[in-house]
C-alpha cells in the first residue's frame, strides 16, 4: 500500500482517480489548488510516497509548480497526467515528453546533484513518469506501482503490462500474471518492443535466443500457444505469412 495524493482542478477526474486508487487499497487524499497541495505535503504525516498530478496544475512554460512540490517534499515521486506534448506544459527543450506510446519503460527521476558547483536545476521541474490521457485503470495502477522504491521495470501498453524484471505479463489486472513459459514471455516482450511492427520468425529467433537459434519449429509452436493464451486473456496477435505483431 502506498500513501498517495491526487492533485487536479478537474473534480470528476480527481474523484475517479482517487476511487481507482482506493480500490487498489492505497491510502489516498485529494487536493484541487496549488496552495492546498503544498500545504498538504507540508503537514502530511506520514509523508506521501507519490503524487498523481494532472497537467492542469502545472504552470507553463517552465513547470515551476513541480519544482515547488519537490521543495516541499524532496523524496516524493511525481506521476504527471498529460494529454499534450510535455514541452507545452514544462517548457520546450526538456528531456521529458508525454510518451509517444505505452511501450516505453518507466524511468527513475535523476538524483539531484550534491556538488554545490552544479547550477543546472532544470531536472527539478520534471516528473518521474508520464501517463498520457485517456488511460485505463490498469494503466494508472501500473504506473503508480512502478513508482514504488525498488519496483520492477515495467513496459505498459494499454491494458498489457510487462514486468521485465521478473519476466511476467499481466492483462487487464496486475494481480494475476498470464501463465507463460519462458520462451512465450520472451516472444511477447520482443513483439511488444517492436512497437506495433511486424517481426518475422528469423528476427524473433535472434531476439529471443541469439543468431544461432535454428529451432524455428519450436518458435512457431510457442507463437501458436502464446496466441491462444493471449486470446483467452483478451489480447490479439496478428500474423502475416511468417511475421507477427501485437498492436
Amino acid at each position: 500500500m502506498m500513501r498517495l495524493l491526487v492533485a487536479a482542478t478537474n473534480e470528476p477526474l480527481a474523484r475517479a482517480i482517487r476511487g481507482t486508487l482506493l480500490g487498489a487499497h492505497h491510502d489516498v487524499e485529494q487536493t484541487a489548488t496549488h496552495a492546498d497541495t503544498l500545504a498538504e505535503l507540508g503537514q502530511a504525516e506520514p509523508q506521501y510516497d507519490a503524487i498523481v498530478l494532472d497537467e492542469d496544475m502545472v504552470e507553463p512554460p517552465d513547470g515551476s509548480f513541480i519544482a515547488s512540490l519537490r521543495k516541499a517534499a524532496p523524496d516524493i515521486k511525481i506521476l504527471l497526467l498529460t494529454s499534450t506534448p510535455l514541452s507545452r506544459t514544462t517548457g520546450a527543450g526538456n528531456r521529458w515528453r508525454a510518451l509517444p506510446d505505452e511501450y516505453e519503460p518507466l524511468a527513475s527521476h535523476p538524483t539531484a546533484p550534491t556538488d554545490a558547483s552544479h547550477t543546472d536545476q532544470s531536472h527539478l521541474n520534471q516528473p518521474d513518469a508520464v501517463l498520457r490521457k485517456p488511460f485505463s485503470d490498469t494503466e494508472l495502477l501500473s504506473h503508480v506501482e512502478a513508482l514504488t522504491p525498488g519496483s520492477p521495470t515495467m513496459i505498459i501498453r494499454g491494458n498489457l503490462t510487462l514486468d521485465t524484471t521478473n519476466r511476467k505479463a499481466y492483462y487487464a489486472s496486475t494481480h494475476a500474471p498470464i501463465n507463460l513459459s519462458r520462451l512465450e514471455y520472451s516472444l511477447l516482450e520482443a513483439l511488444v518492443r517492436a512497437n506495433g511492427e511486424f517481426v518475422d520468425i528469423k528476427r524473433l529467433a535472434e531476439l529471443v535466443s541469439g543468431p544461432y537459434f535454428e529451432q524455428q519449429g519450436l518458435l512457431h509452436y510457442a507463437l501458436y500457444t502464446l496466441n491462444k493464451k493471449l486470446t483467452r486473456a483478451g489480447l490479439i496477435m496478428t500474423r502475416r505469412d511468417s511475421s507477427w505483431r501485437i498492436r
